[in-house]
């Protein structure tokens, strides 16, 4: 399972960049974003699978993850180009501290309950 999420992630970075390079109006700041959040994505859901995280936190995860990672998408490619007062990428840097700290909880509080 793990070197599925690792192949399919990198499929997505690859078919972005072509994208990228292939439309004009495809603007870099918005085919960088949308690399870096699937990049981010894919070793966040990497980590999730190979993991020794309890099974209810992996499936609940799981199905979160998508799709806070397609709205984290959809909102850095219409983000418009520039980091000064771009709410859009404010919000998909809160997405993927959410998504980070939610690995985070999972994976101690599995720690935590085996050390009791």
């Amino acid at each position: 399972m793990s070197k599925i999420v690792i192949y399919l992630g990198s499929l997505f970075v690859i078919v972005n960049t072509i994208v990228g390079l292939l439309i004009s109006k495809y603007l870099l700041f918005n085919w960088l974003s949308v690399d870096v959040v699937l990049i981010i994505n894919t070793i966040l859901i990497f980590k999730l699978s190979s993991d020794n995280i309890s099974n209810g936190y992996k499936i609940g995860l799981s199905f979160i993850y998508p799709i806070l990672c397609l709205v984290s998408i959809v909102l850095a490619i219409l983000s418009p180009n520039k980091f000064k007062d771009n709410f859009y990428v404010i919000v998909f840097i809160l997405i993927i501290l959410i998504e980070t700290s939610l690995y985070l909880i999972a994976r101690n509080l599995k720690i935590i309950n085996t050390k009791k």
